[in-house]
């Protein structure tokens, strides 16, 4: 029966204005919610044949409510209309390298797929825009989410308008990502309710119904809260009497296998195994299920589309239950058994549909619902196999829920399975949850699988166990690595050496992030020395990782180059592009601190070679953000900015929270520079620091905050746990960031007593620039002038002097403008503290030159000091005169070389005064010369 659209005119009137705009290149994402039964799916259809009328192409993908649904289903159903979309989501995975780093790489290559599939619908769109239409997200995977959500962001300049549907529900992928999909970009909702009685009315008319239709729309509105579906089917079966009493779903499980039953047996029976193969439905598939020839399966579906239960899935070959309640109410009637059996014969028949590893997840779900004797071995099998296709599809969250299924399944027949195999599975399964971000669940898999390693004498296990979580700083998870670590090497034999470096790198990164440096060089030699030995790339790379992370302070900058140039050359010819993005990015660092500006420009280069050209997110993060970097160190502050919310877009979209922390860090030194902050930016910035509080180098930033906003009482006692770390922290990855700012914090805030501690621990590094090799984030130009700020500090004034001199040198030497600028701020603050007259002039002129660059680059905080430090000269210079006001005048007019007569006219004074003016400022200078009054005079102004 041909159901017409009523009631629908204002979701109507939104849709075709979005399909209006998608057309001429404003995109946007539509989310139409809805209870089940509402008319979602028949409001979408009208939207379809607007874009026929439009000419606009069409792609429509759906979620299917089963457990084995493959990964991105819904997408790649849409890449059966859109080939390059297709093309993207089967061949970005392999582009993304192999790293040590397996959470950073998933991430990238997930965000790479992402960023090409989005090219590929916004290029299918270019020419007549593009018509996406989603349905049933309830039951989508989460990774067809993570890209629905990329997507949403890319929407607004392209031609692509995306159409989902989807009830509200809990507990699922959709429930925890429909907040950030209804946040992006131009988003907008629609949420289809009941038919009022007035639209059943003309619908009940439309269908030649007579009587009272007024009377019956009403009957049938307070029975059914006005849902089509259910409104429909009472119609159609002419139960409008009991219309009062239908409330809701086991009423229409009533009204579904009353239609059923209008079907003779065979049909009935052919239903219930389509039920169990799922809302869609292949024929030649089910035929087998159900032990039938194809053709009298053909005329039992036959029967069952004529009487409305079954409909034809356009396009695709394959028929659908009309509704998912439909298929639910089917399924629920079979008896536990007749399931069990079904579900067996559906696995055997996918098996031999020679589509086995494209329907691996579904096959797994049918053998764990069956219940055949051996029904674990073959789950296992296909959950295994589902879990790999998952991974390569970069769909992270998909191949842990395999993996956990095969895991399951293994554990359920406990008295069968292999230790071995066990400990397979459940290493399986930490790797799968590690790189979709699980890292709770990874770890507690990690021991596990140890455990059953060491139980089934399974060395490789068990050095893999320990080698999966890698950049974390959560302590009680570093500690009890290091000890599977430990457990590990004791089990791995001597002559084994790439797997004693791996081990031992591993322990040495986890030593570096816990702050224990010395033992990280300790144990990051011993890894490279063992890789070397090993001649293993993947050992040699770990191995240089590890001994560069440890060795992230500024006395190893020679050896950290002489690793970051290795890595490059290894990774290039292992083709191991994350390494070597590593590498560069290590560069990048080495020539900020050595202040070889052309270096970092060469290396950007590279960089930006591999962000475009193998298309890594994380190449693309690094180099917006060093570029940040450069751009506020040669004082283009507005560039800096702008970088930065370009780091900040690509971190939201990898979505690792160390990536979006790194943008807020710029933000804080950025304001430190500028000298204040606006209470949003810092009230964020406190926000992102909570997320990671275990970290000293995080949390200093708090104090810092409280400063810029003028709440020093705040600051001081947030700064109080940090006023006895200076000798206590050992040398290593963020030994120098944390004395930097714990010393600049205490500088502000004149505790003498914390600068001196500071001043103490890092006043023998050479002169150099700002950086460690841990990964800078703002280079402040020569450490000389954050030296000379300690020392001014701590009363050591001859000593500010000479590294304020030094910083002039060395800032001016790469063109750091604003800290050239602090640099002579700087040293005029210490010329002034000295206290000797002579010395008035040159502080002077020094302070006006860096007050007028930081008007220049609009730098308020620092300005602000020079101008009260303009003030203080002025006024000592003053006291120490020993001249009168009248005599000043009087010489400050010889040294502008006027004669006694043009001074007495300029002052209307007659000569003669002026003259006794002139010998009173000769005795009281001992001068005896105009001209030494003149040379005074001028070194005074």
């Amino acid at each position: 029966m041909g159901v017409p659209i009523v009631g629908r005119n204002a979701e109507l009137a939104q849709l075709r204005a979005a399909l209006v705009a998608a057309s001429g290149g404003a995109g946007r994402l539509v989310l139409v919610s809805g209870e089940p039964g509402i008319g979602k799916t028949r409001l979408v259809s009208a939207l379809t044949e607007m874009a026929g009328e439009y000419d606009v192409p069409v792609a429509v993908g759906r979620a299917v409510d089963d457990p084995g649904m493959p990964p991105l289903w819904p997408w790649q159903e849409t890449g059966r209309s859109v080939p390059a979309l297709a093309g993207a989501l089967d061949g970005a995975a392999g582009s993304a390298g192999r790293s040590s780093d397996a959470a950073a790489d998933s991430a990238a290559a997930r965000f790479m797929m992402f960023a090409t599939a989005c090219q590929a619908l916004g290029d299918a769109a270019a020419d007549r825009g593009l018509l996406v239409v989603l349905e049933d997200l309830q039951w989508a995977d989460r990774s067809s989410l993570l890209f629905l959500r990329h997507l949403a962001g890319e929407l607004q300049h392209s031609r692509v308008l995306v159409v989902a549907t989807f009830r509200e529900t809990t507990d699922t992928p959709l429930a925890g990502l429909l907040p950030a999909l209804l946040q992006a970009g131009d988003a907008r909702s629609i949420r289809v309710t009941g038919l009022a009685p007035p639209d059943i009315a003309q619908w009940l008319r439309l269908l030649g119904t007579s009587g009272d239709v007024d009377h019956l729309a009403g009957r049938l509105w307070a029975g059914t809260g006005g849902n089509p579906l259910f409104v429909r089917m009472i119609a159609e079966r002419g139960t409008l009497a009991a219309s009062d009493e239908l409330s809701g779903t086991p009423e229409l499980r009533r009204l579904v296998l009353a239609r059923c039953d209008r079907l003779g047996e065979p049909a009935r029976d052919l239903l219930g195994a389509a039920s169990v193969l799922g809302e869609r439905i292949d024929p030649p598939v089910l035929a087998e299920v159900a032990g039938l020839a194809p053709a009298p399966a053909g005329a039992l579906l036959d029967q069952a589309v004529a009487e409305g239960v079954l409909m034809s899935a356009p396009g695709i070959g394959e028929l659908a239950f009309t509704h998912a309640l439909v298929r639910d109410a089917v399924y629920d009637e079979l008896s536990p058994s007749r399931r069990m059996a079904l579900h067996e014969r559906a696995a055997r028949a996918l098996e031999g549909s020679g589509r086995g590893a494209a329907a691996a997840g579904q096959i797994a779900s049918h053998w764990q619902r069956s219940g055949a004797p051996d029904r674990a071995a073959h789950c296992v099998r296909w959950a295994r196999e589902a879990a790999r296709s998952a991974a390569t599809s970069l769909a992270y969250d998909e191949a842990a829920r395999f993996t956990a299924l095969a895991l399951d399944a293994a554990e359920a027949d406990i008295a069968r399975a292999d230790p071995g195999l066990r400990a397979e599975l459940t290493l399986d399964a930490a790797r799968a949850e590690f790189a979709a971000g699980h890292v709770e669940e990874s770890f507690a898999h990690c021991q596990a699988a140890a455990r059953l390693a060491e139980d089934a004498g399974r060395t490789d296990i068990l050095v893999s166990a320990a080698l999966v979580i890698t950049g974390m700083g959560d302590p009680v998870i570093t500690t009890a690595v290091g000890l599977l670590c430990a457990k590990a090497l004791a089990a791995v034999p001597p002559e084994d050496a790439g797997s004693r470096a791996r081990l031992r790198a591993r322990q040495a990164i986890f030593a570096a992030e816990s702050d224990a440096g010395n033992r990280a060089r300790e144990l990051s030699a011993e890894a490279l020395a063992l890789a070397e030995q090993s001649g293993d790339p993947d050992a040699l790379l770990d191995g240089i990782h590890a001994r560069h992370l440890s060795l992230s302070a500024p006395q190893f900058l020679a050896e950290r180059r002489e690793l970051a140039t290795r890595a490059c050359e290894i990774a290039n010819r292992a083709r191991q592009p994350l390494a070597e993005l590593w590498g560069h990015v290590w560069l990048v660092d080495a020539a900020f601190q050595a202040g070889d500006l052309a270096a970092v420009d060469h290396e950007l280069g590279q960089i930006e070679h591999l962000a475009a050209y193998r298309k890594h997110s994380l190449a693309w993060w690094h180099l917006h953000r060093l570029r940040a970097t450069r751009a506020a160190l040669v004082g283009d502050l507005d560039a800096a900015v702008a970088h930065n919310e370009a780091a900040r877009a690509v971190a939201a979209r990898i979505g690792a929270v160390s990536t979006i922390g790194m943008y807020y860090a710029f933000l804080g030194q950025l304001a430190m520079l500028r000298g204040t902050i606006d209470r949003e930016t810092g009230q964020a910035i406190l926000a992102m620091i909570r997320q990671v509080r275990s970290i000293a180098l995080v949390r200093i930033s708090v104090p810092q905050v409280h400063l810029l906003l003028g709440d020093y009482d705040l600051a001081r006692a947030t700064f109080e746990e940090f006023r006895h770390m200076p000798g206590t922290i050992e040398v290593g990855p963020r030994w120098a960031a944390l004395l930097n700012q714990i010393g600049t914090v205490a500088v502000l805030l004149d505790d003498a007593a914390t600068a001196d501690r500071v001043y103490r621990e890092v006043s023998g590094l050479a002169p150099g620039y700002a950086g460690d090799g841990s990964g800078v984030v703002f280079c402040s130009g020569s450490i000389q002038r954050w030296m000379g700020d300690l020392a001014l500090a701590t009363g050591r004034v001859d000593e500010a002097i000479v590294r304020y001199t030094d910083a002039i040198e060395m800032n001016a030497r790469i063109g750091a403008r604003p800290f050239l600028a602090l640099s002579r701020l700087g040293l005029a603050k210490a010329l002034a503290a000295k206290g000797n007259p002579a010395d008035l002039p040159t502080a002077r002129a020094l302070a006006a030159e860096a007050a007028a660059e930081f008007r220049r680059l609009a730098l308020p905080g620092p300005l602000t000091a020079a101008d009260a430090l303009l003030t203080r000269i002025d006024s000592a210079a003053r006291a120490a005169s020993p001249l009168s006001p009248r005599e000043t005048e009087v010489a400050s007019l010889i040294g502008r070389a006027m004669t006694n007569r043009q001074i007495a006219e300029r002052l209307v004074l007659s000569e003669r005064t002026v003259e006794t003016h002139v010998r009173s400022i000769l005795a009281k200078l001992g001068y005896t010369t105009r001209t030494e009054i003149a040379t005074w005079s001028v070194r005074s102004s």
